[in-house]
């Protein structure tokens, strides 16, 4: 390449370099979460947490409000009460209140996707009472934000609750045959606790999924390698404790001219955790089997038939009936064929431990 031809490339990429948008850590106020409440019929108030780093190593929660129609507008007022500009390039969470998730999210979390600084990893969840007082707690010295995203993906990671961010709530938003759910926090005394997971009808609050049904919907959405159920023995006054290690679900459409059937199977293999009984024997880890099959059957039968009496459908059944029919006919499966759909759940559970001590 001529020198010259050089000499105009480097010219050219030191202006563009000039015109980038310099942000110094010290000269910004970096917020790690965002939460929205409802106020009145329309308008929206914004709280916006920033962790501040103090020299003993404890960390303080500094906290803008705003109230306005859209995002970017409350973020724009909220402006005005910070000394520094605020960024939400390290934003890790954002919380919506109940009364909000009621009328719909989806003009907020639109101004979400669309902001390159933000990634699509971003948990999303749905608070009980107003998020300002969820966020008002001090939780030691791991900040709010922290604090809050580690309880998510801690319960995400090992415990009971599907997998969700932006990427896939906006993934299930879109997908025609599937609905949102988002995880659902509650203040408490001195922290916050999940209770139960939310399902969304398109972008708007329908139901709730209760913490003790959440082993059994995973199942079905997601697969579960650290969950935790106990059972009560048939016929016994004894309990069992069994820890998941792996589970997978297959679908099975079946027509019948334009008529539907699916079949679902739920597989997982599991450990026995603890048992008030005596030692556990072969037959006994077979009735243990058995005892699990028929609940995993029972519990995810009654949760789509509660799914259809209320028109969701967070499992998906409407987009495994499309992949597998030519023509699929969305709106006729909505108003006609889901809400009376046959759907057959089979579990096949395989015990494969009883402990180190047995």
């Amino acid at each position: 390449m001529p020198h010259h031809n050089i000499i105009w490339v480097i010219t050219i990429c030191l202006f563009l370099t000039g015109c980038l948008e310099k942000e110094i850590v010290d000269d910004i106020n970096i917020e790690s979460v965002e939460g929205f409440d409802l106020i009145g019929e329309n308008k929206v108030e914004g709280t916006f947490v920033v962790p501040v780093y103090k020299a003993d190593q404890t960390i303080e929660n500094e906290k803008f409000t705003a109230i306005s129609l859209l995002n970017k507008d409350i973020l724009r007022n909220a402006q005005k009460e910070s000394s520094a500009p605020i960024v939400n390039g390290s934003l890790e969470l954002v919380l919506f209140n109940k009364a909000l998730a009621e009328k719909g999210v989806l003009q907020l979390v639109d101004g979400l996707q669309r902001d390159a600084s933000i990634g699509t990893g971003l948990y999303l969840a749905i608070v009980e009472g107003e998020t300002k007082e969820l966020l008002q707690q001090n939780f030691g010295t791991r900040g709010i934000g922290d604090h809050l995203y580690n309880l998510l993906k801690h319960n995400i990671d090992r415990r009971d609750v599907p997998k969700t961010n932006l990427h896939i709530f906006l993934s299930d938003f879109y997908q025609e045959g599937k609905d949102p759910n988002l995880p659902i926090l509650k203040k408490t005394e001195d922290s916050a606790e999940i209770v139960g997971l939310a399902v969304m009808k398109e972008d708007k609050y329908e139901m709730t999924i209760p913490n003790e049904k959440l082993f059994y919907f995973k199942t079905l959405v997601d697969k579960h390698s650290n969950g935790t159920v106990s059972l009560e023995v048939d016929g016994k006054e004894e309990f069992v404790s069994i820890r998941s290690i792996n589970t997978d679900r297959k679908f099975k459409v079946k027509w019948e001219g334009d008529t539907p059937s699916i079949y679902i199977t739920v597989s997982l293999d599991g450990a026995v955790r603890e048992y008030t009984g005596n030692k556990v024997t072969p037959k006994e880890m077979k009735e243990f089997q058995k005892v699990l099959e028929k609940k995993i059957i029972k519990e995810s039968e009654s949760m789509i038939k509660e799914f259809q009496e209320k028109g969701v459908d967070p499992i998906g059944l409407g987009y495994q009936a499309k992949s597998r029919k030519r023509g699929f006919d969305y709106k006729k499966w909505k108003d006609e064929t889901y809400p009376t759909l046959t759907v057959k759940v089979k579990a096949e559970v395989r015990l494969i431990s009883t402990g180190i001590t047995e």
